[in-house]
């Protein structure tokens, strides 16, 4: 089913939020622009990822420094329960910069090896029911307005895959804390195949959301901030693209750009 942005727009303003329609109008027509706009320059991403490395590394070397420090100067005075006890806090730093160090290796080999015509309706198919028993289970409601069929696409299966879950996963998160959660997941079609999926959760701020495609950028020391600029790397790299749109208190939207390819046209 081919779905007019436009029409996706007014069924979403009546549905979420009627009292602000005209606000939420525009948001969504800027979002459609922002597939490509929000693609930082390749300099400037490295120069962003290089800075939050240095922060998260540099924290954590400090504490480790600071906590072994302590230990060997009060060595003699400590009991067996404090020296474990500072022990076990230089091991946690320890294992946050592994962590770390995991997450670089995992941005920078996470590559597309084979761009190649996917059928879409099959890969919607087994996904979409596997995030069904999954969203299931954590009490979040779904519902889906299916793509229009037959459809194709440029890419590679068990990316795409990744970068679906990726933001489903941060949705999940949004809705923690929410009474009634739901993720909303609608397409449309015209020269190229875009998925919207919105949640009703926690909504990002201003100063957070420009930071959203920032690799290791995170709010949460324990997280590797890597979901959203995983997911954007690979989608440039299949010729599509992703925009975040979101307001405290309103949800956030997602949209995923996919290159529409012809069943019997190779890629190229």
């Amino acid at each position: 089913m081919i779905i007019d942005w436009r029409s996706y727009c007014i069924y979403s303003i009546k549905k979420w939020n009627p009292s602000e329609s005209g606000s939420f109008f525009q948001r969504q027509e800027r979002l459609m622009t922002q597939i490509t706009d929000t693609d930082l320059k390749s300099g400037e991403l490295f120069d962003r990822a290089l800075s939050n490395i240095r922060h998260l590394l540099g924290n954590s070397v400090s504490t480790l420094k600071i906590t072994l420090e302590v230990l060997l100067e009060n060595y003699d005075q400590f009991d067996e329960t404090k020296k474990n006890e500072f022990l076990e806090r230089a091991v946690n730093q320890v294992a946050l910069q592994q962590r770390l160090l995991e997450s670089m290796k995992t941005y920078s080999r996470s590559v597309v090896n084979r761009i190649q015509t996917i059928n879409f309706d099959e890969f919607w198919h087994d996904w979409i029911q596997e995030k069904r028993e999954e969203l299931a289970g954590e009490g979040i409601r779904l519902m889906v307005e299916e793509p229009e069929k037959p459809c194709y696409v440029l890419g590679e299966s068990k990316v795409l895959n990744l970068v679906f879950n990726a933001v489903i996963a941060n949705a999940i998160e949004a809705l923690m804390q929410i009474d009634d959660p739901l993720i909303e997941i609608t397409s449309f079609a015209s020269d190229d195949l875009r998925i919207v999926i919105r949640d009703n959760g926690c909504g990002i701020e201003k100063d957070k959301l420009e930071k959203v495609f920032i690799p290791f950028y995170s709010k949460d020391s324990d997280k590797s901030g890597l979901g959203l600029p995983l997911a954007r790397k690979l989608l440039v790299a299949m010729g599509g693209g992703i925009a975040v749109d979101s307001r405290p208190g309103e949800g956030t939207s997602v949209c995923i750009q996919l290159k529409r390819a012809h069943r019997d046209r190779p890629p190229g």
